[in-house]
């Protein structure tokens, strides 16, 4: 298959020589590793980078505010839009003739690249700038989307417009969704795609799997994002600053063998069987417990057609079930908001009891049908 970037006859004209703005980071990538500024340089100038979070190289910390800086190699503005600002200001565009956007994304809710692409997109629209969107393929493929959308109330960083928690839209698919329904007068345009099986991973598709940020190195990382992003709005540690972030859970007060006991003892948590909780210890060298030893659980994945989100709510019951003294919802994050529970931003509803997961696990219709209605109409591929 070929990649938006490396489609050059679909956008060659839109960037012939202009100056352009790319946002990009280490994800902006031809199959064959040549970085998009270098393909886009041969049509058109690269004046300025603009990056999401983590940075361009994809070594800050989750929440981590970076820097902007002048890269010496690339002879580049290297300007950060999570840190002070999260879109490019109007000086900061004065010398751009067009925008680029080219990032890996996951088709999660929580992951911010995707409200750094609706914020470019506003200020492309207000200073009447042209964006172009390269296409990438859905890591996991086009899945079915997943969880309900969320409502304005929830609305914060880490869910800025009313998506289920898996939308199953490519980048390039999501761009024209936010121009359809919020920026009607933007000039958008998309690098697409070449033979992208929607029904196939990204390696199936022939493509390298290019870790998009720091805690997702894996598959069953990706797989386990959807759900397992919900231990972030806890006292738990979901795994960050280990070999398997959001495969283990844990804490220094559990005792994993209970746990995984527990867990693995109904059929409704292990989902029939499709799901399978092995004790552990662990210790994080970075973010919740550094330096600890924790005990918990690694999750492993017997049949990939498990439920995500029914898993995390599941791990939340299991914890309120078990240790009712120590197990607590972070209250609230002031960068992300003072109205709920950091998990209720990520989950965009009141989690709180026993009783209300237990409504949420049995609740079946966890395939958004709806949604995939209402957004068939932007499907590209």
């Amino acid at each position: 298959m070929i990649l938006g970037i490396e489609n050059t006859s679909d956008y060659q004209n839109i960037v012939k020589n202009k100056n352009i703005g790319l946002v990009t980071n280490f994800t902006g990538l031809t199959s064959k590793f040549e970085l998009t500024s270098e393909v886009l340089n041969q049509y058109g100038k690269v004046v300025k980078l603009f990056t999401p979070e983590h940075g361009l190289h994809g070594v800050a910390a989750a929440g981590e505010n970076v820097d902007s800086y002048y890269d010496d190699k690339l002879k580049l503005d290297v300007i950060s839009l999570y840190g002070g600002h999260q879109a490019p200001t109007e000086s900061e565009l004065s010398d751009v003739d067009i925008i680029v956007f080219d990032i890996q994304d996951i088709g999660i809710r929580y992951y911010t690249y995707i409200y750094t692409l609706l914020r470019v997109m506003q200020v492309a629209e207000k200073v009447n700038l042209s964006i172009l969107v390269m296409d990438r393929p859905l890591p996991l493929g086009r899945e079915n989307p997943l969880g309900d959308e969320l409502t304005p109330d929830y609305f914060s960083f880490v869910g800025l417009l009313p998506l289920p928690n898996r939308y199953g839209l490519t980048i390039g698919e999501l761009a024209e969704f936010i121009k359809d329904n919020y920026l009607p007068n933007l000039d958008l345009h998309v690098g697409h795609m070449i033979n992208w099986n929607s029904r196939k991973d990204i390696r199936q598709n022939g493509l390298s799997w290019v870790s998009p940020s720091p805690n997702l190195p894996t598959f069953d990382a990706l797989r386990l994002y959807s759900g397992l992003c919900l231990i972030e709005g806890t006292n738990l540690s979901e795994g960050r600053g280990t070999v398997r972030p959001f495969e283990q859970v844990g804490a220094p007060w559990i005792n994993g063998e209970l746990l995984a006991g527990y867990m693995n003892d109904d059929s409704k948590i292990t989902q029939e069987g499709k799901l399978a909780f092995q004790p552990v210890w662990f210790e994080p060298l970075t973010s919740k417990f550094e330096g600890e030893i924790c005990q918990g659980i690694q999750i492993h994945i017997k049949d990939t057609k498990f439920n995500a989100l029914k898993l995390g709510y599941s791990v939340l019951k299991s914890m309120i079930h078990l240790y009712t003294d120590k197990f607590t919802y972070d209250l609230v994050s002031p960068s992300i908001g003072t109205n709920h529970h950091f998990i209720e931003y990520l989950a965009g509803k009141n989690i709180r009891s026993e009783m209300d997961l237990n409504e949420l696990i049995d609740d079946t219709e966890y395939d958004n049908k709806g949604f995939k209605k209402k957004v068939e109409k932007y499907f590209l591929y």
